[in-house]
């Protein structure tokens, strides 16, 4: 699972004017970047590679969303609900589970610029 094919899904479900990967522009009022995280030890099932049945893909999601706090969390809030306790195939591949990895988006304040800032960490649990 790539995350080009991570941000088209949430593309299908999240309104955002711009969408990154890897590093934002801090320019753009509104926008979201996803990025690789460390994730869980890689699993592999008694029996070998050809008998395990799914993956898992670490992500984090930094809402970069305006300079209204009550907007920005708001707006995180979204994409946690997006995620959280849902159905997706992505990539071809149907997710498992979004293991969350807070009970929430967590704010890390404002970059700079005053734009507020949201990280939301989820395992990605996908069949193989």
């Amino acid at each position: 699972m790539l995350l080009s094919e991570i941000r088209e899904y949430l593309k299908t479900k999240i309104e955002c004017p711009q969408w990154y990967i890897g590093k934002i522009d801090g320019t753009k009022e509104q926008c979201i970047g996803i990025y690789s995280i460390k994730g869980p030890r890689s699993h592999i099932a008694l029996g070998g590679l050809e008998n395990t049945s799914y993956s898992t893909k670490a992500i984090s999601i930094l809402i970069h969303w305006g300079k209204n706090a009550n907007i920005a969390e708001q707006k995180a809030q979204d994409v946690y609900k997006t995620l959280f306790g849902q159905d997706a195939i992505i990539g071809g591949k149907r997710v498992i589970d979004f293991n969350m990895r807070t009970s929430e988006p967590i704010g890390v304040g404002t970059d700079k610029n005053g734009i507020y800032e949201y990280v939301i960490e989820v395992n990605i649990i996908h069949e193989r």
